[in-house]
């Protein structure tokens, strides 16, 4: 397989702060109107996951400043996919291409993490490298059934999972910044969610924290929240 670096991507991309039809406008076709709900599946769980349980220091400032960018791409064609990915890849390492973006792909193998995964390590390691996008951009994987090596069933699985298959896009020089802000170790934030997540496993159970992490708020998750440092309730 392989994906150039004129990969297109749907008409129906666009930053978020043009997500709101105007009055007067064409109505949606079918699939454009189950594009937009998929964005705002999205962005959804982006603000009330992603943001609003401070799983992750990089996401709420391109939100607030309208640089955080939601692309859907249909089907399970994995050069469709790649040059969907690609395009945003190449698009977001430009230098005045400041923020971030969510490439979706609803349809792009949702109960097969593996050869979700598959698909990732081919465009980082081979298309990537061919236009020399390493240390401008990187690619942060989301899915359903995320699963890192080795933890089987475990609760840390949580933290990067999502309700579609995502390819989460940053620039390389941003991550780095807010990498400094927490003294230069990344680490820290995902230690910092797996403990968030153990203490809702334990405090709620596992069917809760799938609940919680499909944007549900439960009671008494707002005082845990404000009881951990490091956390705090998110508009």
């Amino acid at each position: 397989m392989r994906v150039g670096a004129k990969g297109k991507e749907n008409d129906d991309d666009s930053e978020i702060e043009n997500d709101a039809t105007e009055e007067g406008a064409v109505a949606l076709d079918p699939e454009e109107q189950e594009n937009e709900e998929i964005k705002e599946t999205t962005l959804n769980w982006i603000k009330k996951v992603v943001i609003g349980l401070n799983l992750c220091p990089f996401a709420e400032k391109p939100l607030r400043q309208n640089q955080l960018k939601v692309s859907v791409v249909r089907g399970d064609d994995d050069e469709t996919v790649a040059a969907a990915v690609v395009y945003e890849l190449i698009s977001r390492s430009a230098e005045s291409q400041h923020g971030t973006t969510v490439v979706v792909a609803p349809e792009f193998y949702p109960d097969d993490f593996e050869r979700y995964m598959d698909l990732v390590q081919y465009i980082e390691d081979d298309v990537m490298e061919e236009h020399d996008l390493h240390g401008l951009v990187q690619i942060a994987p989301f899915h359903p059934k995320f699963a890192f090596e080795g933890s089987g069933d475990g609760i840390d699985n949580y933290t990067n999972r999502s309700p579609y298959p995502i390819f989460h896009i940053l620039r390389e020089n941003e991550v780095g910044m807010a990498v400094d802000k927490l003294g230069g170790d990344a680490s820290k934030v995902w230690q910092r969610n797996v403990d968030l997540l153990e203490g809702m496993d334990k405090k709620f159970g596992r069917d809760d924290v799938k609940r919680i992490m499909k944007g549900e708020s439960l009671d008494g998750l707002k005082d845990m929240l404000r009881d951990i440092r490091g956390y705090s309730e998110k508009p």
